[in-house]
């Protein structure tokens, strides 16, 4: 009975410490303060890509568990052609990128 009850609490402790990160805004040209579409963003180490759409809103989602006290932070990598990639940790919130030198 022992036996059982302590399989029973190690399964439910195993099973709550699975989840979603996730972070949200939009992205922006630094100089202008305008939108911008078709920004890749990587989830590093959660192997998530995804463009930000029209508006520039962008949206990282990323399931991790393994028994953690707390939400794991993950990097972000936000890159267009013709702006520096930056790289943010737990991005939630708007990002400025900035055009390269030339």
């Amino acid at each position: 009975m022992i036996k059982n009850i302590v399989l029973i609490v190690a399964f439910i402790f195993l099973i709550s410490c699975e989840g979603y990160k996730t972070g949200a805004g939009i992205v922006y040209d630094k100089s202008t303060n305008k939108p911008l579409d078709s920004v890749r963003y990587y989830a590093v180490g959660i192997d998530y890509i995804e463009y930000t759409d029209s508006l520039g809103k962008y949206y990282v989602e990323g399931k991790f568990g393994g028994c953690v006290s707390e939400c794991p932070d993950f990097d972000a990598e936000f890159s267009k052609p013709g702006y520096k990639t930056i790289t943010l940790k737990n991005p939630n919130g708007d990002v400025y990128l900035e055009l390269e030198e030339k």
